[in-house]
């Protein structure tokens, strides 16, 4: 009798338990869906849709409302609406909403703003690890999203959950079967290759996060002038650091390709770029380099380092100064330090002559 042939192609045999997880995660997901006697549509009056417009950049985000001590509040991340000029809060129904004051979690991104009297979901204490959820969404006036799963992890501050929300769903509202709110969505997380994961769930997989609104230590602060002193330049920072990601994904390809910024980048970027491609004009393609281009190339290289350290120093000298949330401390601190890192991978480009 002639064996069967066992043989089979690698990316085949991959593609198929790619094909069938997502089939077996597409069913679990219908079956977690079918619990729910609820849809968005049915949530909508509690959901908010937010627009943060400053001179730098235009934001958009989720919120919703909720009952918590008595009073309404709309509930959404803090990292939405720091450093806005103008904030627009607005319901499905193209009602714009008029806070009257601000909290800020301490030690989590989230925020409060409380509105008139009225109803809102209820908020539970004390998620269960398995419990079925959903994540409501108002993207858009016209688009109502839900993300279904489960609660797989259970911290005091943090639950993680299997549904696949987006860093655009940050601020939503994660519901149990019964309405009310487990947690607000907040950050999602790839997983990095290491070896402790081999074999585990945490293998090559990305991970969601939301916060509890249960046992918060709520900040009330001066909106106007938080935001001034602080959020401005953790907006400012966000969008130097995407700026700086830009630049060295483009240099990992072609070190020596004009960088090219958008208008409303902050303008000691804008003025080193603009230096930074006159000295590349006198670079005349592969094999050519001289003494005095890579000279120049290396100071123009160093500039961006200082760029990076600048702003580290400048974020180290606010994280100072009193009336900071431990929330932002802890932004700060990581804005800074990956400023410091860039700073220091720039310094190594500059040194560098091995082209």
């Amino acid at each position: 009798m002639k064996p069967h042939n066992t043989s089979f192609k690698k990316s085949g045999f991959i593609l198929s338990v790619i094909a069938l997880s997502a089939f077996v995660q597409t069913r679990a997901n219908s079956n977690i869906v079918s619990q729910f006697e609820f849809s968005a549509t049915d949530v909508s009056t509690n959901l908010v849709f937010i627009k943060c417009t400053s001179d730098a950049t235009e934001i958009s985000g989720c919120g919703f409302i909720a009952n918590m001590d008595d009073k309404l509040y709309l509930f959404t991340s803090q990292h939405l609406i720091l450093g806005a000029d103008k904030i627009k809060f607005i319901s499905p129904t193209g009602r714009t909403l008029k806070p009257h004051s601000v909290e800020l979690s301490y030690a989590r991104d989230i925020v409060r703003l409380e509105l008139d009297g009225g109803d809102g979901f209820s908020i539970i204490q004390d998620p269960a690890m398995g419990s079925s959820i959903g994540i409501f969404s108002s993207s858009d006036l016209q688009d109502m999203d839900a993300r279904y799963g489960t609660i797989t992890g259970v911290g005091a501050e943090i639950i993680e959950v299997s549904a696949a929300f987006e860093d655009e769903h940050s601020g939503s509202p994660v519901l149990g079967l019964d309405q009310s709110v487990i947690g607000i969505a907040s950050y999602v997380r790839e997983s990095r290759d290491h070896v402790m994961k081999k074999g585990t769930r945490f293998e090559n997989t990305t991970r969601r996060f939301c916060y509890r609104l249960d046992r918060v230590k709520w900040q009330s602060v001066s909106w106007k002038r938080y935001n001034q002193q602080f959020g401005t330049l953790y907006l400012e920072s966000n969008l130097l650091i995407d700026s700086i990601i830009e630049i060295l994904n483009e240099w990992s390809d072609e070190p020596f390709k004009d960088v090219q910024l958008d208008s409303d980048t902050e303008r000691a970027l804008i003025s080193w770029a603009d230096s930074h491609n006159h000295v590349l004009k006198n670079y005349g393609g592969k094999g050519s380099f001289n003494r005095k281009f890579l000279s120049d190339y290396s100071a123009s290289t160093h500039e961006l380092a200082e760029v990076c350290r600048s702003r580290a120093r400048k974020i180290r000298m606010i994280s100072g100064q009193r009336g900071l949330s431990q929330f932002m401390l802890n932004e700060y601190d990581m804005q800074a330090g990956t400023l410091e890192f860039f700073g220091k991978m720039i310094d190594r480009i500059s040194t560098s002559t091995d082209y």
